[in-house]
Formats: C-alpha cells, structure tokens, sequence
C-alpha cells in the first residue's frame, strides 16, 4: 500500500497517520475509504466444558485451527474464574459469574477455568 508524502499531511506524522490518506486523481490528498477486514473467516465450534473447583480446565481442551475469537458463558448457577496457566494455585483469576459472560480476540492462547465449588458446565464459542 502506498503511503503519502509527509509533506503533505504534515512532517511530524507517522507512518501509521500517513496510511490514513492518499491522493486522488487530480493529485489532492483525501481520507483512504477502502477498508480491508482481519476478521472472522466463517467457521466456529461451541463446546461445553465440565469444570470442578480442585483443577485448572482448558477451555476448551484445545484450540479451533485458525481461531480470532473466543467467548466464554457460564449459566451454570455457579461462579468461575479464568486464568492463563494452569499451574496457579488456589482460586485466582478473573471472575464470570453466573448469568456472565467474556469475550476476547485471541489465537491459539490456553484459557483455564475452575469453580467455585461443584462441576459446572460452560459454554465456549470459538470463531476463526
């Protein structure tokens, strides 16, 4: 992609502010419209995921091939905590409580899960 002369749009912007403009036939700079997207390529997988309050659970056990997002719902009646690592001691990380829900733009990064008592399940929604 071409960027635009610094001159133009000013000589202590960025490359990144350059992207922003270009020119146009008559040669005077406008604002780029054409956009591209980075998003979700179409497929997604749901899994339910069984937690106890003793061990760190990956949710899901492994990663969907190619995955942008990941959202994690817990209906279960029961609050859970997530982390990243399974090697943390105790009930640490942040909470979902019943009725909640998270959301992040993540690739192939492990998510644990872990209850505040008994073995709820949740639902974990996969997009790539």
């Amino acid at each position: 992609m071409p960027t635009i002369d610094p001159a133009l749009v000013g000589e202590n912007s960025s490359q990144l502010e350059r992207l922003k403009f270009t020119t146009n036939s008559d040669g005077e700079v406008v604002i780029r419209t054409e956009s591209t997207t980075a998003g979700i390529g179409g497929s997604g997988l749901v899994t339910v995921v069984t937690l106890n309050s003793s061990t760190w659970t990956a949710l899901p056990a492994s990663a969907l091939s190619g995955r942008k997002a990941l959202a994690i719902q817990n209906r279960s009646g029961i609050e859970i905590k997530i982390n990243y690592s399974s090697g943390v001691v105790g009930y640490v990380g942040m909470v979902i409580p019943d009725g909640g829900e998270r959301f992040y733009d993540i690739g192939d990064i492990v998510v644990y899960g872990k209850s505040a008592s008994g073995t709820p399940d949740v639902n974990v929604e996969e997009l790539a």
